[in-house]
């Protein structure tokens, strides 16, 4: 009798935990959806902006390629347009997975773990976007010389010792302010996340 009573009790716990996760689940689609992707907005808008930035600046290099009138600096324009063009793929690759966490088909055991792997991809995807930064930002300043014109100033031995100190100076501490908005975004998105699992 006692152990039908308890068979009956585990059965009553484990059928309240599939209403309750189902309950969730609808909550989440209903109530939070919206927090949780403006959430993720906060990095998706800026990475696409950058992205269009970058496909912008790639057609303008192609289009002023007659410009570069050394093979070192056709060989600098094409490295160039190719690290423009892989960092808006990168760009778009490492936040677009983040969106697709919130799979009404999954446990919410299953769908945190899933976002703490897609987290992982992103830092990882986020830190190669990063050490191609500073190759681009390398190329961008000698390109400048030849695509902005030719002038006492570009021709100064002085020219590249500033704008590289300056421009190195600006993007490491840009990238810290970017670094810190994205890791608070995405811990937001995290903490809403562990909020409906309990």
């Amino acid at each position: 009798m006692e152990l039908d009573d308890l068979k009956n009790t585990w059965n009553n716990l484990n059928n309240q935990v599939t209403l309750n996760q189902n309950f969730n689940i609808k909550q989440f689609d209903k109530m939070n959806k919206l927090k949780f992707q403006s959430s993720l907005n906060k990095i998706l808008l800026p990475e696409i902006i950058g992205t269009i930035v970058c496909v912008g600046f790639a057609i303008y290099i192609g289009y002023h390629f007659e410009k570069l009138d050394t093979i070192t600096y056709q060989i600098i324009g094409i490295v160039t347009i190719l690290l423009l063009l892989i960092l808006s793929v990168i760009s778009l690759m490492s936040i677009l997975p983040l969106y697709k966490v919130a799979d009404l088909n999954k446990s919410y055991s299953e769908t945190l773990m899933d976002f703490a792997t897609k987290k992982i991809s992103f830092r990882k995807l986020q830190k190669l976007n990063l050490l191609l930064s500073y190759l681009l930002l390398v190329a961008v300043i000698l390109l400048s010389t030849r695509l902005f014109g030719r002038n006492e100033i570009t021709d100064s031995k002085y020219f590249f010792v500033f704008t590289f100190s300056f421009a190195f100076s600006f993007f490491l501490i840009f990238t810290k302010w970017v670094i810190k908005n994205y890791k608070k975004s995405i811990r937001k998105t995290e903490d809403l996340l562990k909020e409906l699992t309990a």
